[in-house]
């Protein structure tokens, strides 16, 4: 199993990126906060935890900055019904314990700001979650993911509005501009700014 990389960043897309370790190139899906990590990381050394998925379809890496945040993936892709790609697509846009707190808050409205997280996908998410709080305690007792939440904010306005068909380096620009009008602003509040166009 491939635990860990690190090598020269060679390529860099929203969900993914190729590492060379070795003179092998690894393709390996990544978040979205690790995708902004590596925006001027090109060419450069990096390391990754990783999780090596092996099924019977073929295999998989997925790359996280950290192992805490490996530990979360393996955590939600346990969850019956929840795939390793829609575990690494909650991980672009929540952490442990926004999923603790959107649980306890039978918050399906929050979760759904996942994009193509609607209905009875968001509904399933949601009620695993409630039926595994306990999990999430004892993840979130075992230590803390060190984050910043406004910075959490600018990456999931990135996100949306790259989702929504900006390119990321509009879409970083818009995100910033808003910010610097209204440093509080939060992620929906920001998207509904720049799309829009108020102030």
């Amino acid at each position: 199993m491939i635990a860990s990389l690190r090598g020269k960043l060679l390529q860099l897309e929203i969900d993914r990126l190729v590492v060379e370790v070795s003179g092998v190139g690894y393709e390996v899906m990544i978040p979205f906060p690790l995708h902004l990590e590596c925006k001027d990381k090109i060419s450069t050394e990096i390391f990754l935890h990783t999780f090596h998925s092996i099924t019977d379809r073929g295999q998989r890496l997925f790359g996280f900055s950290s192992k805490k945040d490996r530990e979360l993936f393996e955590l939600i892709k346990s969850l019956h019904g929840i795939g390793e790609l829609t575990a690494l697509k909650i991980l672009s846009f929540f952490q442990a314990d926004d999923l603790y707190q959107i649980a306890k808050a039978d918050d399906k409205k929050t979760l759904e700001k996942i994009p193509k997280v609607k209905g009875k996908t968001s509904e399933k998410i949601l009620f695993e979650i409630k039926q595994n709080l306990k999990k999430f305690e004892m993840f979130l007792n075992e230590g803390t993911t060190e984050f910043s939440i406004v910075d959490r904010e600018t990456d999931l306005a990135t996100l949306a509005l790259i989702q929504l068909g900006f390119d990321e380096k509009t879409a970083t620009k818009q995100v910033t501009d808003a910010k610097k009008t209204n440093p509080g602003l939060s992620a929906s509040d920001i998207v509904k700014q720049v799309i829009t166009g108020t102030k």
